[in-house]
This record gives structure tokens, C-alpha cells and sequence, in this order.
């Protein structure tokens, strides 16, 4: 039986997008989000191409004139159909619609994350599942429309195809996340399985990563220079405190935001699923701005939770302290479910 025709696969999604509905915030939760946006209405001949306004987000000098800002490409690419809808209802259209975006890649997040465990773990409960991914911040930043969900769901989708022996299609999934956030490729250790296998995988990132190069190119002259090094935030910092930050802050920990992440921990014996997790927690640990800014919790470390948390899927696994822990988690969550969750940012 093919996924789409699954029952359960079925209510899933449907019991998903309910949530989504339910949560649905409309809005532009930070700066970067906003000059994203402007970027994507520059590839529609908004503005001069690849530029942005100077009014949002941290803006960086290219070899051209204009304004540009240190982020990849892949996120204004995907925003492109919102950009139109802006350019021709209005810019609360566009909001709405970057919201709209985000809700769907949440959904494809979770549709895979089903698809994978299924392969896995065989039967899966659709609840338990539902509850691993709301623990896993997974709601709240399908309502808060940063890069982060998009890149998952592409990262989650690319497992998937890489389980089923489509190397090929697995690296064109991965590539789709690098090309959105360049530290998706802490995500590679999920596929290694030979190197023959990883030479297949690369060659289906190559496009991405030739768009990249490009990108790079036109913007600061280098294929290798994305605009980073001209970013404050992004300092390296080694003993400045974020990894224990990240893990324990009230203001960002792991601990607090999503402590079903901390008993995966105890459950997760698959080195390839866990790796990623270990690699965000100490690159972005030892940036100046490890605390990711605005957004709900650990934010940098989110693209990495949905394979760490997969072991919890599993039926039985962690037992009655497995539902304790979820239930705190949802109810820290709850915070950020009707509200504009930015009020409610306590920094590091």
C-alpha cells in the first residue's frame, strides 16, 4: 500500500494540519525573515537582484552595489510565490502567505518523519508520533516562519528517499537544505552508508552546491565567501559558554524548551542519527550568537532534533517517563502557540 493510500498516513497529515490551522499566527517572527522576503522579491525583478532594502536584518557589503545580507539563497527561493502574492495584494498578504509556506513545509516535516519510522520501527502510533513532534518544537516553528522547518522537512525528506536505496533523490533533497541553511550539512553523518554511497549523494547535492558557488560569486566575489565574515554574530567565541547555554539556559536550554530531547538522548544508540545533534550543539555553541536570537528556544539546533527524537516514536520506548516528559514539554510549548512568542523572549 503507497503512503498516500495509508489511513494513518491520512490522519496524520490531517490531524497536523489542524494543529497548524489551530496555531496559525500569520505573521514575520524576526528581521531575517522579513530581508529573506525582500531577497525573493529581488529574483522577481522587485528590487536590484539579490538585494535587500538595509532595513531589516544584518546587512554585509558586496562586490556590487546594494545591500545584501548574509544568508543563503534556498529560503528566498521557496518565499518566491509569497513575494508575487505581496507584489500584487499587498504586504500583509505577503506575510500571510510566508506563514501559509512555512505551515506546508511543517507539514511535509512531519509526513516524512512518519514515513521514516514507519520503515524503521514498523507500526507507529500517529498520536505518539504527533506528540514527539509538538516536544520537538516542531509546531511552534511550523507557526514561526524561520529556515529552519523547511530545511528539516528537505534534510527529513532526503532520509527517507536514502532508506529507500534513492541515493540520488536523497542528495537532491540534501542539497535543497544546504542551498536554505549552509550548516545543514552537519546533517551528512544521517547518510553515510559507504563511500560509494556518499559519492552518489554528493553528486545530487552538486546543483545546490554550483548555485551556491554562484551566489556567492555575484554577491562578494568568492564562491567560498557568503557574506559570514562580515557578520558580528557569528564570531567564534569557544569559551564564551554556549554549549552549556544551549543545553541548560532558561532563556534557550534544550532542557527547557524541549526536554523529550534530553531522554533521547538515553534512547538513541544510531551514531549516524545522533551525530548531527552533537556537531549544531558545539559549532553553534561557540558563536557569539549562539542563542540564535529571536525564535522559541534552541532554534539553531532544531534541524537536527527530528532524527535525534526518532527513537521516541517507537512504542513502549521510555515508558511512563516518556509521557511525563511530553506532557511538560507540550506545556512549555503552549506559551508560544496563540502569542507572538518574541514578547516573551528572555536572551541567554
Amino acid at each position: 500500500m503507497s503512503l498516500i493510500q495509508d489511513p494513518y498516513f491520512r490522519g496524520l497529515l490531517l490531524l497536523w494540519t489542524a494543529l497548524l490551522v489551530l496555531v496559525f499566527g500569520g505573521r514575520m517572527y524576526t528581521t531575517d525573515v522579513l530581508a529573506q522576503y525582500e531577497v525573493a522579491g529581488s529574483l522577481i525583478g522587485q528590487r536590484p537582484f539579490l538585494s535587500a532594502s538595509g532595513e531589516y536584518g544584518w546587512i554585509v557589503n558586496g562586490v556590487r552595489p546594494g545591500n545584501f545580507i548574509p544568508h543563503s539563497i534556498g529560503y528566498s527561493i521557496l518565499l518566491i510565490p509569497a513575494a508575487f502574492s505581496g507584489d500584487v495584494f499587498g504586504p500583509e498578504a505577503g506575510k500571510i502567505s510566508i506563514a501559509v509556506l512555512n505551515a506546508c513545509f511543517s507539514l511535509i516535516l512531519v509526513g516524512f518523519l512518519f514515513s521514516v519510522a514507519r520503515r524503521k520501527y514498523g507500526n507507529v502510533s500517529v498520536s505518539r508520533l504527533i506528540v514527539v513532534a509538538i516536544g520537538g518544537m516542531a509546531l511552534v516553528y511550523g507557526k514561526m516562519s524561520f529556515d529552519v522547518t523547511a530545511t528539516a522537512a528537505a534534510a527529513m525528506a532526503g532520509f527517507y528517499f536514502s532508506c529507500r536505496n534513492k541515493t540520488l533523490l536523497a542528495g537532491f533533497c540534501m542539497g535543497l537544505a544546504v542551498l536554505i541553511r549552509l550548516d545543514s550539512l552537519l546533517l551528512l553523518p544521517v547518510f553515510w552508508n559507504g563511500w560509494a554511497n556518499m559519492r552518489k549523494l554528493l553528486a545530487g547535492m552538486a546543483p545546490f552546491i554550483l548555485i551556491i558557488a554562484s551566489v556567492n560569486w555575484y554577491r562578494f566575489g568568492s564562491p567560498i565567501l557568503d557574506g559570514h565574515n562580515q557578520d558580528p554574530a557569528m564570531v567564534f567565541e569557544p569559551f564564551r559558554g554556549g554549549i552549556v547555554g544551549l543545553l541548560l539556559s532558561p532563556g534557550k536550554g534544550l532542557l527547557y524548551y524541549a526536554p523529550m530531547c534530553v531522554l533521547s538522548l538515553f534512547f538513541q544508540k544510531d551514531w549516524r542519527l545522533c551525530t548531527p545533534f552533537v556537531l549544531s550543539l558545539v559549532l553553534h555553541g561557540m558563536l557569539h550568537d549562539w542563542s540564535g536570537g529571536t525564535g522559541w528556544g534552541p532554534r539553531f539546533l532544531f534541524t537536527t532534533l527530528p532524527f535525534l527524537l526518532l527513537p521516541l516514536v517507537r512504542k513502549g520506548t521510555g515508558g511512563r517517563l516518556f509521557w511525563l516528559i511530553a506532557a511538560l514539554s507540550i506545556l512549555f510549548c503552549m506559551r508560544a502557540f496563540w502569542i507572538n512568542s518574541s514578547i516573551l523572549e528572555q536572551g541567554a
